[in-house]
């Protein structure tokens, strides 16, 4: 069974500027939450699960039943409330089984593609860890990965290396290895990479020899979620495709 986790706990400060009273994935879109849109993009046609880390000061009794909590969910609530991806996954541990695989996934995006195609290559290949990444607008606004023969070599939060951006979901073989790769990237100390990031791990994965490959999205297919120019875009896009199966 594979574990998707999802942390909510990441702030988005265009969203936070805008005025929203609501965190950003219980932002109203189209009539539901935008966490749910999310989820149903990132759901896996097979045996899964899902991990919501949470800040329990947000979590009302509310916005618990607007992610639709059932047998295949599970909610970890964290006073620390991490700000960074890689860090609210890492507080997953108890939850996920070390030996299945393990999905990671911001809740700022949506992906215009069937995410099962990305879940099946990475088992396919038998790879370590799988990147999905789309083509970079040239800041440092999202990780770039550089690539040398099908290859992740190095990954960057700071710098933009390459054209090729980080789409903010990741597959790892295993929950272990995510796990092992974070505890290496917490022993070694950079001044930049002082918060634990994906990119981090990812790196610290990379030393050890760990294939670690990227899955190109077609383009146009990421969608950002990040500002209110965003969600009023795919707000729009939502109310089209409805439009089309009324």
């Amino acid at each position: 069974m594979i574990s998707v986790v999802v942390p909510l706990t990441i702030p988005a400060r265009e969203i936070e500027d805008a005025g929203h009273t609501e965190p950003h994935p219980f932002i109203p879109v189209s009539g539901r939450p935008l966490i749910q849109h999310v989820v149903e993009n990132l759901r896996p046609s097979f045996e899964h699960q899902f991990i919501y880390v949470v800040d329990p000061e947000d979590m009302t009794m509310h916005r618990r039943r607007s992610l639709g909590i059932s047998s295949d969910a599970q909610v970890v609530y964290c006073w620390s409330a991490p700000r960074t991806l890689a860090a609210a996954a890492v507080m997953s541990r108890e939850s996920v089984d070390m030996d299945e695989p393990l999905v990671i996934a911001g809740c700022q995006q949506f992906i215009d593609v069937d995410l099962d195609r990305f879940y099946l290559a990475g088992m396919d290949v038998g790879t370590d860890v799988a990147v999905l990444t789309f083509p970079s607008d040239g800041t440092a606004r999202y990780p770039t990965s550089m690539v040398y023969k099908n290859r992740v070599v190095e990954m960057s939060d700071h710098r933009v290396i390459s054209d090729m951006a980080s789409a903010g979901i990741y597959y790892f073989k295993d929950a272990r290895t995510f796990f092992d790769g974070a505890a290496e990237a917490l022993s070694t100390t950079h001044a930049q990479d002082s918060v634990l990031t994906m990119s981090g791990i990812i790196n610290a994965l990379i030393e050890r020899r760990a294939s670690v490959i990227p899955c190109p999205l077609p383009e146009g297919a990421f969608k950002p979620l990040h500002t209110s120019i965003d969600l009023s875009l795919f707000e729009t896009r939502v109310e089209l495709g409805i439009q089309r199966t009324a």
